[in-house]
């Protein structure tokens, strides 16, 4: 799910929050990251790897492929989907060393996994129920290239970043972001349209908006129906939850 090509926009800003405004229908939350470094590593494989998994989970290795038991080190690439049960916990760990952790009722798929030496990396993924923590080298930012996280709602771009990200049909998209810097833009663009700028508090709706830049520390809400809030601050001591505070201490662990 591509964002729609840069073009010229009025931009309102609220503290650290950047919206631009623009037509369109629907939300996607799209992680992009540039990246500008010119010895870029070489990556063997272009897969995720399953690091750590605790209780039950499957994946499908390809659309209209019988699942199959998820076990440690499994390999995970383009068009494949992974599924966790109740008491289901998976990392994966991708080829820069990025880490996305998986709740309990969460079901993720990778659309593009291209890792090549020397060259912009692709990453595009959908959360397409439950909640995902994403832990963005910070090499990601560090060159052209994207780092993609979609829902039914959203589309989010990170640059070298740390954020927990939940979808639910009746709810919508929620992102908390913990480090870096994730712009959340819609998930379908019209390429034409008339841009206006708006100030808060007057209603944001899907299709005045283009792209939010939520900061370190804040958190954003997109409705079901494609309406995103204003992007607010949170305190991670006071509001996270057990899937958040696991995380935390999950990438203190050495490595």
């Amino acid at each position: 799910m591509a964002m729609a090509p840069n073009k010229a926009s009025c931009k309102l800003k609220q503290g650290d929050s950047v919206i631009k405004k623009k037509a369109t229908a629907g939300l996607a939350l799209t992680v992009a990251a540039m990246l500008t470094c010119p010895g870029l590593p070489v990556f063997a494989d272009q897969a995720a790897t399953v690091t750590y998994l605790e209780g039950t989970a499957d994946y499908r290795p390809s659309s209209g492929v019988a699942w199959q038991p998820l076990k440690k080190t499994t390999a995970v690439g383009e068009n494949q989907t992974v599924r966790t049960g109740k008491n289901g916990y998976v990392e994966l760990t991708l080829p820069d060393g990025s880490i996305l952790r998986l709740a309990p009722d969460t079901e993720f798929h990778i659309d593009t996994s291209l890792f090549p030496a020397n060259k912009p990396r692709r990453f595009s993924a959908r959360l397409l129920l439950g909640k995902l923590w994403a832990r963005v080298t910070r090499s990601i930012q560090m060159g052209s290239g994207s780092f993609r996280t979609a829902t039914s709602t959203a589309v989010a771009g990170v640059r070298g970043t740390l954020y927990d990200l939940r979808t639910a049909e009746a709810r919508g998209t929620d992102i908390w972001v913990y480090e870096g810097v994730v712009a959340v833009g819609p998930a379908v663009f019209e390429q034409d349209g008339p841009k206006e700028e708006i100030a808060w508090p007057k209603e944001v709706s899907e299709r005045q908006w283009e792209e939010i830049i939520v900061g370190k520390l804040q958190k954003l809400h997109i409705g079901p129906d494609g309406t995103p809030d204003k992007p607010t601050a949170f305190e991670p001591v006071k509001e996270e939850d057990d899937w958040a505070s696991w995380n935390r201490r999950r990438d203190l662990l050495p490595r």
